[in-house]
Order: C-alpha cells, then sequence, then structure tokens
C-alpha cells in the first residue's frame, strides 16, 4: 500500500513540476522527507528509494516546465542550482573516496584534502569558464547593438532577426531587450530589463551617453573596452596567478608526509648511531613547524585561515558574478571601492581606470553641446571608484557655486591634468582636443602599469617560491648527510 503512494505522489508532483512549478519546488522536500521517514517506519525499501526520487523528478520537471520562450522564472533558477550543488556535492564525495581507497597508500597523510585541492581546481575550471562565456555574451550583446545602430536600422527589428532561428541564451537577452524597446522604452532601461547581468560599467556609460545622444560613440568605445579585454584574457600567462597557491598546498602536504614517516626514521637512525647526534637544525624547525600545524594548535589556525580564504573567494565569485549597480551601490562594492582606494598600488589603478572613464564621458558631453555643469553631472552615474565619485560631487558643487572649474579640479583632487585641460588662461578652446588627448594617454598608461606590476611581481614570486623549495629541500636532504658523517667517522682506516 505504502509503494503505491509513493508512485501515486512520484505522478503527481511530476505533473505539479510541469504545471505549478513553485508550488512543488516548495513542496516536495517536505513531501520526500516524510515519506522517507514513515517508509522507514514500515520497513519499506521500495518506498525508502521512491522518495528521494521524488525531489529529484520534480527538480527535473520544473527544469522542463512551460514559461515563456525568452524568461527563466525563479522555480527553474532554484531548481539549475539546487541540481548543480547536487552534482558538485557528489562529484566531491566520490574524489574523496577514490583517493581514500586508492590514493596515497600511507605516505599522504591526508588523501581527502588531495581530494578538496582537486576539486577546487576543477571548481575553479568552471567558474573561470563561466566568468569567460558571461564576457563573450556580453561583447556580443553589445556589439550587435552597435552594429545595428551604426547601419542605421530599427534596433527592435535587428536584434530580432539576429536572435531569430536561435535558442541559446543570447539569442534570449536579445529578444528581452527587443521585447521592452518595442513597449516605449529606452535602450538602457530596455538593457537593464532584458539583460540584467551586463557588466556595470557597460550599462553605465550606455546610460549616461544616451542623456547626451552619443549612443553610437559610446558604444563603439565599449566594444574597443571589452575587444582589449578578450584580447588580454587569449594572451598566453607563462605562470598562472593559482601556481604559487598550489605549488604551496602541495609542498604542505608533502612536509607533512615527511616529517610523518621519513624524518623519525633520521632521527631515530642518528640516535642509534650516537647518543649526541641531533637532527640538522633546518630539519628541527621544519619537524617543529609540521608539527605544531599537524597536532597543537596550528591546525586551528590554518582551518581559520582556510575559513577565511573560502569566505573571500565565495564573496569574489559573487561579486564578479553580480554585476554593479552604479546608481544604487551595493554595500559590499562600497567597501570593496574604499578598501582598493586606501591601499597603496591599487589606489592608482582605481584612480587611474575611473579617470579614463570620466575624461571619456565628458569629452563625449562637451562634443554633444552640453555645459560644463550638464557634463560632470553626466559622470555621477558611471561605474568609478565611490571615493572617486565624491571627488566629482564636490567638483560639480564648487562649479555650480561659480568657482573656476580648473582651479575647483585642483582643489577637488580630480587630477592636475585634468585642471590643465580647462585652465582657460594656457588652453583657451583646445579642452576637446586635450581631453582626447588625455583618454589615450590614461589609457596607455594604465596597460603599461599593469604590465610593469605583473613583469615585477612575477619574479618577487618566483625568488620567493624557490627560497622555499630550497629550505625544504635542503631540511629533507641534510639528515642522510649527517648520517654519511657519521658513518665515515666510525670506519676503522
Amino acid at each position: 500500500m505504502l509503494v503505491i503512494i509513493a508512485i501515486l505522489l512520484l505522478a503527481l508532483y511530476v505533473f505539479l513540476g510541469l504545471k505549478k512549478p513553485g508550488i512543488a519546488l516548495i513542496t516536495s522536500p517536505f513531501v520526500s522527507f516524510l515519506l522517507f521517514c514513515i517508509s522507514g517506519e514500515a520497513d519499506s525499501v521500495a518506498a525508502i528509494a521512491i522518495a528521494p526520487i521524488i525531489f529529484f523528478a520534480t527538480l527535473i520537471a520544473v527544469l522542463m516546465s512551460r514559461r515563456e520562450p525568452d524568461t527563466q522564472e525563479w522555480p527553474q533558477i532554484a531548481a539549475k542550482c539546487i541540481l548543480i550543488g547536487i552534482v558538485l556535492s557528489l562529484l566531491f564525495v566520490t574524489a574523496v573516496v577514490v583517493f581514500s581507497v586508492f590514493g596515497a597508500g600511507g605516505f599522504l597523510p591526508f588523501p581527502s584534502f588531495i581530494a578538496l585541492v582537486i576539486f577546487i581546481g576543477f571548481m575553479g575550471s568552471v567558474i573561470s569558464y563561466g566568468l569567460t562565456s558571461r564576457h563573450a555574451t556580453a561583447a556580443y550583446v553589445i556589439s550587435t547593438i552597435g552594429s545595428s545602430m551604426r547601419q542605421n536600422l530599427p534596433l527592435p527589428m535587428a536584434l530580432e532577426s539576429a536572435a531569430s532561428g536561435r535558442a541559446d541564451s543570447r539569442a534570449r537577452i536579445l529578444r528581452r531587450i527587443k521585447k521592452w524597446l518595442v513597449q516605449g522604452y529606452s535602450l538602457s532601461e530596455s538593457l537593464k530589463r532584458g539583460y540584467p547581468r551586463c557588466p556595470g560599467y557597460a550599462a553605465a556609460m550606455i546610460a549616461a551617453a544616451e542623456r547626451i545622444d552619443q549612443l553610437p560613440l559610446a558604444i563603439k568605445s565599449i566594444e574597443a573596452d571589452m575587444v582589449a579585454r578578450a584580447d588580454e584574457r587569449k594572451k598566453l600567462k607563462p605562470v598562472h596567478p593559482f601556481y604559487p597557491v598550489i605549488l604551496i598546498v602541495f609542498m604542505f602536504f608533502i612536509v607533512l608526509g615527511l616529517t610523518w614517516k621519513v624524518i623519525p626514521v633520521f632521527h631515530k637512525i642518528l640516535t642509534e648511531m650516537t647518543e649526541e647526534a641531533t637532527l640538522p637544525i633546518p630539519t628541527q624547525l621544519l619537524s617543529r613547524f609540521a608539527n605544531f600545524i599537524a597536532y597543537e594548535y596550528g591546525w586551528l589556525i590554518a582551518l581559520a585561515l582556510a575559513l577565511i580564504g573560502l569566505a573571500a573567494a565565495a564573496v569574489s565569485i559573487f561579486i564578479r558574478f553580480r554585476p554593479r549597480q552604479p546608481e544604487k551601490p551595493y554595500l559590499i562594492s562600497r567597501i570593496g571601492d574604499f578598501i582598493k582606494w586606501h591601499l597603496p598600488i591599487l589606489h592608482w589603478f582605481e584612480k587611474n581606470y575611473s579617470m579614463v572613464q570620466m575624461v571619456e564621458l565628458l569629452r563625449l558631453s562637451l562634443n554633444a553641446g552640453c555645459t560644463v555643469n550638464d557634463a560632470i553631472a553626466n559622470t555621477l552615474n558611471l561605474d568609478v571608484n565611490n571615493r572617486f565619485k565624491k571627488r566629482l560631487q564636490k567638483w560639480l558643487a564648487k562649479v555650480e557655486a561659480g568657482d573656476n572649474i580648473a582651479v575647483a579640479a585642483r582643489e577637488c583632487r580630480v587630477g592636475n591634468s585634468l585642471a590643465w585641460a580647462f585652465d582657460d588662461r594656457v588652453n583657451q578652446g583646445n579642452t576637446l582636443a586635450i581631453l582626447e588627448t588625455l583618454e589615450s594617454f590614461y589609457r596607455s598608461n594604465y596597460n603599461y602599469r599593469v604590465n610593469l606590476a605583473r613583469f615585477i611581481m612575477w619574479p618577487c614570486v618566483t625568488l620567493i617560491m624557490g627560497a622555499m623549495v630550497g629550505f625544504i629541500v635542503y631540511a629533507i636532504f641534510s639528515p642522510m648527510v649527517t648520517i654519511i658523517n657519521h658513518l665515515a667517522n666510525l670506519v676503522t682506516p
């Protein structure tokens, strides 16, 4: 009887998942758990097996449920996330079991941690692919809009033509944008509603350029930025940024294995040969460090650092996948902007990047005939650092109060070069040309400093990693040299 009820519940929730996905998704976990408990009390093995199948079948039915062709409702999104989480958890458990049974053979002390490292590497590859795919989608959508506008085509019709005959994510985004355009919304609002994952800097630039009727030039600039970022991603990097982290993790487990199996044997041999013999100082330091981590309070410190690292990685991934909102910044965005603005090296990069965006929009605004007040007000909607945006607000307040533009720029610290561009005594009538020059200068200077920092940082990282590896190698092999020396002294000539 219980098996028949379980089968009927399975059919019912498949039907609800197709017709009423929200109700099915909310109630299926409780029904599956209740059926599992009742079946356990009644010792019905078949009903126990059907209970989790109800939940999984409901998730699949929700994903297959009928919806608008260009949208995804919250039940489909939630079902997809739950299924992905279950699959990843199963992969991790499988990796731990395989490494525990067939992996280390006793040499590596914690095979489950090795499986965790491999699982994290797999997850990193998946996340990297997701970020790259998202960037490619954004570049495709913006380039499609830009090419349609440059050809003077009706934008809704052009987007529908570009999406015709296709059912992938890019086509759905184009159709959603077209739907809001047909309803009379502006391009920036249609982009916000139809493509909420659009990068913040692109959406902010389009919204600002729309107010001054400079959309084609702004989209052309956004396309150039996206192409430059895509080219940077395609460049072959001889050293991956995660290489030092991976090397340190593997060295840590190797050191734990050696201090657990090998170094105690060396110490036993030395004490049997000569009572006064001791391990070399580097070996003692390495052994004490490993023992502190494995058997004393060091594992608490390592666990805390690991939790902090995982939390920071999760927040970083969340921020990367969630687009910024320049008009109403998130709390995490404000905290991140504050930290980056006050760090020594990141401060320069944040200011330089903000200057690129601001100078570009100033030039477009002035070229469209806007006053300086309106041009500065337009820059307040850009996706720049919040600390730099406060300087722009002070600059705008001073200019609206009647202060000299160049003097106000210097007092608000928005850049001496920008103050020079607006100085009427030195560059009267050449502001637009100077702003164009400054835009090119800031772009090239930003790329130059990025490459310079990379070329300086990686040799330093290489030297530090080499010193660490050399110390570990010396600490491991020096006991053998000590044993050989003692054996040589024991030989009678």
